[in-house]
């Protein structure tokens, strides 16, 4: 049995559509050639380029008059796929701008390709927009799953010590194709698909099993941390208005009109009331009178007043009634000790906040900011902007479309997008909102904060800094993989970027960055600006979206909103530009790197290495002729680049030099 398939990264498929139009119902479409149907306007359909190894793809296909029925019904001329592949619909809606969204899942040979959707978006009954992701060259034999009870004991065998049988709750378990990113290739595997909750642990994942030899291919956290390293005393926000439930003749912190309740984790005991849907050996802080006033519940009511606000965020902003749009009950967990998630951590550590979405298993734990019981060294993680960091996870995972796989740079986006939600929930407060996150918990320390948007590169002992510009300074290297021990391939670090993209959109700015680019933002306002993120996160960001595709997804979503020539629109391009990504210019065709920009000798090789001469920055790769990579993805300066071949042997390579998802290739000869 053919049991995983290389895709190259060099793959450029090109499609060229032309024909009439053509009505029909679609539910399950087939890509396989049809009879072409004519169309009352000949279409020119954009050359196609991926613009990841993961697949992932964007078109700007408005004014071409393209039917969604019409370029359905030609798939395989446009994907370049065989009948083997097929398409179903799993979701349409039309958004409040009258813009029809419709989702369809990929299949390979009926079983579902993992991540991979084809989204379509169409105004008018005319497509305006195309992307998503997919993996044209698929090459697995479709064999038996693996029985429950295997994946059960592999995955019992995995995880940490502390995890019993009987802590674990398993989600039920499908048979799907996995794209796995090795860091030089991606590679699809036959999987066994299964989510764990170990509750004891307060730990959850997405484990993909290989059918073939039972090996965990890949292993997905579902828990969303802030980094915090440590903690100390409450952050107090005075007297706030909150809800609180009357409840046998006492009051607990129990909000039923918006489903929020928040519980005291001192004495939890790692299991689960499937019939309540709470932790067990958890209670509820109980008070003789509506008012909550005593010390020991100020961080807990801290909390639920946190959530209580972000609730109203959502709803009021954006339409959307709890984390899942479904009215889904938020249920949070103050006092909770970290040391059960890290048995290395001393027991009664409570420097940590975290977000769980496993099932049916969803809540929130906050920690109390203990370095160890009864020694503190933050103030307790319940500050409204980590509130809403940790609720806004639950969201991004719950956006309708996958979420956002947690690593690597879809990782860096997930924490980026929980940040920059955090940030604005604290600005619809109106309670001295700011562009830092985290700030007062770490009152030893100088700054106080964790991170701050408007300057990424910041200093503080125990946190990194972060990049505040695509591949630059501090940028953590994401050809990895992704674990614990590198923060799943640099997810709290990366989100730099996206969050110095949000404050300058926002506030605007002018500067230099690592690249060289000299930028100007004009802010339009955090209002807008979180428009803009929330519609790309709901409409157009799939599981593995890189930066590029942010980039993309923001562009899309400014332009529904504000439209193709506004200035929101610019400015958008313009704070990307400023993070080093896009060249600013709000245009449909943007600047690419072709031939002439590009000077490359000697060549042949017989040196040791070769210059490549550049007119602009971009980055490079390459490759042996089978595709495999030979040198991973680097920056190239404009000017002069001395590219070295150590270790290289004799023979013939492609060079791959790409900007802004296009791309050019070189090949190279080396004696």
């Amino acid at each position: 049995m053919n049991s995983k398939t290389t895709i190259s990264k060099k793959i450029v498929i090109n499609f060229l559509l032309t024909g009439a139009i053509f009505f029909f119902q679609i539910n399950d479409v087939s890509a396989q050639n049809r009879s072409k149907k004519e169309q009352t306007a000949m279409v020119n359909f954009p050359k196609f380029l991926p613009l990841s190894s993961m697949g992932n793809f964007h078109m700007d296909v408005s004014g071409l008059h393209l039917k969604k029925e019409y370029l359905m019904d030609n798939l395989s001329e446009w994907l370049g796929v065989n009948n083997e592949h097929t398409f179903r619909l799993i979701k349409e809606e039309i958004d409040p701008l009258g813009i029809k969204h419709s989702v369809y899942q990929h299949y390979y040979n009926n079983v579902k390709v993992m991540d991979e959707l084809l989204l379509l978006h169409e105004k008018g009954g005319y497509l305006t927009y195309v992307n998503g992701e997919l993996t044209a060259d698929i090459n697995l034999s479709i064999g038996n799953s693996l029985a429950e009870a295997d994946v059960k004991s592999i995955i019992s065998k995995n995880l940490t010590a502390g995890s019993g049988p009987s802590d674990l709750k398993f989600s039920d378990f499908e048979t799907v194709i996995a794209k796995v990113d090795n860091g030089r290739t991606v590679v699809t595997y036959l999987t066994s698909k299964i989510e764990v909750l170990a509750a004891r642990s307060l730990k959850a994942y997405t484990y993909y099993i290989n059918t073939e030899d039972k090996k965990i291919v890949k292993k997905i956290s579902k828990t969303y941390h802030v980094d915090t390293p440590s903690s100390s005393t409450t952050l107090n926000k005075g007297n706030q208005q909150i809800t609180v439930d009357s409840y046998n003749g006492v009051f607990r912190l129990k909000d039923n009109s918006r489903n929020i309740h928040t519980l005291d984790a001192t004495d939890a005991d790692g299991g689960f009331d499937p019939f309540t849907g709470l932790l067990t050996g958890t209670s509820d802080y109980i008070n003789p009178t509506a008012n909550f006033t005593s010390d020991v519940t100020k961080a807990a009511v801290e909390v639920h007043w946190g959530l209580e606000k972000t609730y109203d965020y959502y709803l009021t902003k954006h339409n959307r009634d709890s984390y899942d749009g479904n009215s889904s009950p938020v249920n949070n967990y103050y006092n909770v000790d970290f040391s059960l998630v890290d048995s290395s951590l001393p027991i009664g550590a409570g420097d940590n906040a975290m977000a769980i979405d496993f099932g049916g298993y969803v809540f929130m734990a906050f920690g109390n900011g203990n370095f160890s019981s009864g020694i503190p060294y933050m103030n307790p993680l319940v500050t409204l902007d980590v509130a809403g960091h940790e609720f806004s996870h639950l969201v991004i995972s719950r956006n309708g479309l996958g979420g956002l796989n947690y690593e690597k740079e879809s990782g860096a986006l997930n924490e980026s997008i929980a940040d920059m939600m955090g940030t604005a929930i604290e600005f619809y407060s109106g309670i001295t909102p700011n562009w830092t996150i985290g700030e007062g918990l770490m009152p030893s320390h100088s700054p106080d904060y964790l991170r701050d948007m408007g300057n990424p590169n910041y200093v503080n002992s125990d946190n990194p800094q972060q990049p505040d510009t695509y591949q630059g300074t501090y940028w953590m290297d994401t050809n990895v993989t992704p674990d614990e021990t590198n923060d799943y391939g640099g997810v709290h670090i990366n989100s730099g970027v996206g969050n110095f993209w949000f404050y300058l959109l926002s506030q605007g700015g002018s500067g230099t960055n690592d690249i060289g680019n000299m930028y100007t933002v004009n802010g339009i306002g955090i209002e807008k600006a979180e428009k803009i993120i929330y519609r790309a996160l709901v409409n157009y960001l799939t599981p593995n979206s890189t930066y590029i595709d942010a980039y993309n997804a923001t562009k899309q979503a400014a332009i529904d909103l504000y439209g193709a020539t506004s200035n929101e629109a610019q400015q958008n391009v313009n704070a990307w530009y400023a993070v080093g990504i896009g060249n600013g210019q709000l245009g449909i065709n943007e600047a690419k790197t072709n031939e002439n920009d590009i000077t490359i000798y000697p060549n042949p090789v017989k040196e040791g290495y070769f210059i490549i001469n550049s007119k602009q920055s971009a980055m490079y790769e390459l490759y042996d002729i089978s595709g495999r990579v030979i040198i991973p993805s680097q920056k190239l300066n404009a000017g002069v680049n001395k590219i070295f071949t150590n270790g290289v042997v004799s023979g013939n390579y492609i060079l791959k030099v790409s900007k802004n998802g296009n791309f050019i290739t070189k090949k190279i000869i080396v004696e």
